[in-house]
């Protein structure tokens, strides 16, 4: 039975003596070896295989009756790495003789390691071709998107003023009267919301590209700053801070960060009430969540995202050019952070600046309270 299952297998086996020479071989071993049956008879295993690995084979294989582990080796003269297990046989004869199988399966293990290791590789640049793919298309459609909203932003303006030239052109006399002093304002308000537009592109520009210097920056100090920059006089009537951590951030970007969404809040007050203004700090799972609530007019809950973009203004009756949101995101993303806005009709708006752990370098700033009473009393 073990003389049809040596010269029939597939797998390459030598049987080999107690003095470790090579007895026999069969047909897939002569191949794997490169040599004739005759050739190998007779020889020394050593004379085949390189010899660190032959004596702990026969020692493991005269300790046990099963098929030992692989052994590495190579073969003479070859860098070749074989695999070697042998397994002690018991002729009805008498003696001692070996089974000893030849195979290059850590070598194969190895390519397939290595095919798996440049297939993982492979998907992963696919998925990052995709990601910049989508990336750039993204871009486009947001450049497109801000051609667009530019141009009609700008337009209105042009006409009010191209109307006020040319009636001052065609009819010098009306451009004095109430009707033309009247268009002669209207082309000059325009003027300024060029102006501002401009002014606030250019702004824009500059801080989104702006190189970070990051520090201890306490949120606390820098909410305070934020607000009396907008509102030095009644800050403390609307706005309550709550106990703020110590971030890494850029302190002057993140105090424009907070100044426009302070002016935001101030911006979309409703009428209908007094304002309110708090400022909050959460943990949410991986993450550092900082709130800034307000009670104002809100917005419809299909323009949370719509709303960061530059020039969008969703409140036509109010004044701004659409600049400050689309700044804070741009200034929070280069933070590696985020910013969320959540808002329905006249039941205020939530903007959530969301930072990782790794970005707090304390969770409450020494010495702060919730202490505004004047905001309490209000």
């Amino acid at each position: 039975m073990f003389e049809s299952f040596f010269y029939r297998s597939r797998e390459a086996f030598l049987l080999v003596d107690e003095n470790s020479k090579i007895i026999d071989a069969n047909l897939a071993a002569c191949r794997f070896l490169f040599r004739e049956r005759e050739e190998l008879a007779g020889l020394p295993m050593s004379y085949v295989f390189a010899e660190d690995a032959l004596w702990e084979l026969f020692r493991t294989a005269g300790q046990i009756d099963s098929w030992t582990p692989a052994f590495n080796s190579s073969l003479q003269g070859e860098q070749s790495k074989v695999d070697l297990r042998a397994i002690r046989l018991h002729p009805s004869g008498g003696g001692l003789l070996y089974a000893v199988e030849v195979s290059r399966e850590s070598e194969q293990r190895e390519i397939f390691r290595q095919l798996r290791v440049d297939l993982f590789e492979a998907q992963a640049r696919a998925r990052a071709e995709r990601k910049v793919s989508r990336e750039l298309e993204f871009a486009n459609n947001k450049l497109t998107s801000f051609a667009h909203r530019v141009a009609h932003d700008i337009r209105n303006p042009l006409r009010n003023i191209r109307m006020a030239l040319e009636l001052n052109r065609q009819d010098p006399e009306e451009a004095i009267t109430d009707n033309g002093n009247e268009l002669l304002d209207i082309a000059e308000k325009s003027a300024s919301e060029l102006e501002l537009l401009v002014d606030g592109l250019l702004d824009y520009s500059k801080r989104r590209d702006i190189e970070l210097n990051k520090n201890d920056v306490a949120l606390n100090d820098l909410v305070q700053s934020a607000a009396q920059s907008v509102d030095d006089a009644s800050h403390g009537l609307w706005l309550r801070v709550g106990s703020l951590p110590v971030v890494r951030g850029d302190g002057m970007l993140l105090d424009i960060v907070f100044q426009n969404l302070l002016s935001n809040s101030m911006k979309f007050a409703s009428r209908q009430r007094p304002l309110r203004v708090e400022v909050s700090a959460h943990g949410e799972g991986e993450f550092a969540a900082i709130r800034i609530n307000d009670n104002g007019i809100g917005f419809e809950p299909e323009a949370a995202e719509r709303i960061f973009e530059l020039f969008n203004r969703e409140n036509h009756d109010r004044e701004g050019v659409g600049i400050g949101l689309a700044t804070c995101a741009e200034l929070i993303a280069n933070h590696g952070w985020r910013i969320e806005a959540e808002g329905a009709p006249d039941d205020g708006t939530v903007f959530t600046i969301i930072i990782p752990w790794s970005d707090v370098v304390r969770l409450r700033q020494p010495e702060v309270d919730e202490q505004q009473p004047e905001a309490r009393q209000a």
